[in-house]
């Protein structure tokens, strides 16, 4: 599902014009900063589907798009976005100018009333569940790691009883990029209100790199379409 709505995103922006085929003539590029993906059905290989996105908000440096996946006429995932303009040359972050805001559609409707959180808390002296080496097919067109590959290396951390029954709803906080040959590791808790946390680190003491947390839960609250 992850995949699918990278690539709604990606499709939205091109026709748009700022896709990664702009970037030459546009200078910048989208960098994803969070997710949260609710799953209402679980569709099979093969099934038929649609999704509907639209840019929710455009301001400053930041943009939330939102998405509707549709199984036939049946609502089977719901998610919402945050997305960082960044400048390609120098890997900084670039205001959004009105000629960018012009060039999308805003719709203000909100499928969720909170923000995803930016940041979690591992209990001190958490052991890696997993670890491994960022390699050439992690990379995306970015140099850096794609945001699907920070998913599967949580999966890796996660207990055999979550994973063999994961749960309806997914979040993810993306804090540092992983650069190629980034030697990582996951460390597997759960939080005081019940959520199967992984945060992804690098490095040791005063160079300890928190790149992510990624939260596995069964939604509770009630829809807000």
């Amino acid at each position: 599902m992850l995949r699918i709505l990278q690539e709604a995103a990606a499709i939205a922006s091109d026709d748009c014009g700022y896709g990664m085929k702009d970037v030459p003539r546009t200078g910048v590029c989208w960098l994803l900063s969070s997710w949260r993906v609710e799953l209402l059905a679980r569709p099979a290989w093969r099934s038929h589907l649609t999704v509907r996105t639209w840019p929710r908000s455009l301001d400053g440096f930041l943009s939330d798009r939102d998405f509707l996946v549709y199984h036939g006429e049946a609502l089977a995932a719901k998610a919402t976005s945050r997305w960082l303009l960044m400048n390609a040359a120098t890997g900084r972050i670039a205001r959004i100018t009105e000629k960018i805001r012009g060039a999308y559609a805003l719709d203000s409707r909100a499928l969720y009333d909170t923000p995803v959180p930016s940041n979690g808390r591992t209990p001190a002296d958490t052991p890696a569940a997993f670890s491994t080496v960022a390699g050439r097919r992690d990379i995306d067109t970015n140099h850096h790691v794609n945001n699907i590959h920070y998913l599967d290396y949580a999966l890796e951390a996660l207990p055999e009883e979550v994973l063999a029954h994961l749960p309806s709803t997914l979040e993810v906080s993306y804090r540092r990029q992983i650069l190629l040959g980034t030697p990582i590791r996951c460390l597997y808790s759960l939080t005081g209100d019940g959520r199967h946390q992984v945060e992804i680190q690098s490095g040791e003491g005063d160079k300890l790199v928190r790149h992510a947390f990624i939260w596995l839960y069964d939604a509770n609250q009630e829809d807000t379409l």
